[in-house]
C-alpha cells in the first residue's frame, strides 16, 4: 500500500503508543480492509455497547443499532459463539437465520457484513464488525488483516488507558448513553428490572418502526408513555 494508505499493522502501531483505542481511526482501518465502515462493540450488562466507529458512516452505525434493537445478527452471533460470522451478501441469507433483522436490513446498505469476536482466552470482550455496500467476501489477505485488527484491538482494550479518549483522558463516550438513561427511567416508572425495561424499550421501538435512540430520547424527555400500547 502507499504511504497515504497505511496497512493494519501500521495503524495498530500508532495506536499502541499509549494513546488507546481513540488513536485508531475507524475510517482508515476500513479503507485498509476494503470495507466502507467498521464498528467495535463491547459486551456489558445491557448487551453490546458501540464504542468505536466513524460517525460519518451512518449505514454501519444504523445497522449495529438495528442489531441491538432486535437482538440478532452477525455481531450478536460472533459474540455468542466466539467464531467469525462472514456474510458476503445479506440478500442471500435464509430468512429463518435472522427473521427479525433481515427484512429491515435489506432495505438499504450494507450488503456484506463480516464480524469477528474480541476474545481474551475464553472471555468474550465484544465484536469487531465490518460493513460494505457492495456484496462479496473478504480476500484471504483482507481476512488476515481483519483478524489482526481484532487481536490488536483486544491488546489495546486490555491496556489501562485502552478505552480512554486520548484528548480528554476520560472513557470513550457511549453511543447508547440515552438508551441506558431511558432504561433506568423505565425501571423506576414501571417498577421492573433493568433487563425487562430494556426489552420493553426495544419492543416499543420495533413495533412503532422507530430508531431505538429516538424512542429512548422521547422517554427521557417524557414525550412517550410506554404504559400505553405500542402503535
Amino acid at each position: 500500500m502507499s504511504a497515504a494508505s497505511p496497512d493494519i499493522p501500521a495503524l495498530l502501531a500508532a495506536a499502541h503508543t499509549g494513546q488507546g483505542l481513540s488513536a485508531l481511526a475507524p475510517a482508515a482501518c476500513a479503507h485498509a480492509l476494503g470495507l466502507d465502515g467498521l464498528t467495535l462493540c463491547l459486551l456489558n450488562k445491557s448487551g453490546l455497547e458501540l464504542v468505536w466507529y466513524d460517525p460519518s458512516h451512518t449505514a454501519a452505525v444504523a445497522f449495529e443499532d438495528l442489531e441491538f434493537t432486535l437482538g440478532e445478527g452477525p455481531t450478536h452471533d460472533t459474540v455468542r459463539t466466539g467464531e467469525p460470522v462472514l456474510v458476503p451478501d445479506l440478500h442471500t441469507v435464509p430468512e429463518e437465520r435472522w427473521p427479525a433483522l433481515l427484512p429491515a436490513a435489506r432495505v438499504g446498505p450494507p450488503r456484506a457484513v463480516h464480524a469477528v469476536a474480541l476474545n481474551l482466552g475464553a472471555t468474550r470482550l465484544g465484536a469487531l464488525t465490518g460493513h460494505r455496500a457492495a456484496p462479496g467476501p473478504l480476500t484471504r489477505t483482507q481476512m488476515g488483516q481483519f483478524l489482526a485488527l481484532a487481536e490488536g484491538a483486544v491488546s489495546i482494550l486490555t491496556h489501562p488507558e485502552g478505552i480512554n479518549d486520548m484528548r480528554s483522558g476520560q472513557p470513550l463516550p457511549l453511543h447508547r448513553a440515552v438508551v441506558h438513561q431511558a432504561t433506568g427511567a423505565l425501571t423506576v416508572h414501571l417498577g421492573v428490572p433493568l433487563d425487562q425495561a430494556l426489552i420493553r424499550l426495544r419492543a416499543y421501538a420495533f413495533m412503532s418502526n422507530r430508531p431505538l435512540h429516538e424512542v429512548a430520547h422521547d422517554v427521557v424527555h417524557h414525550r412517550v408513555d410506554l404504559d400505553m400500547p405500542s402503535p
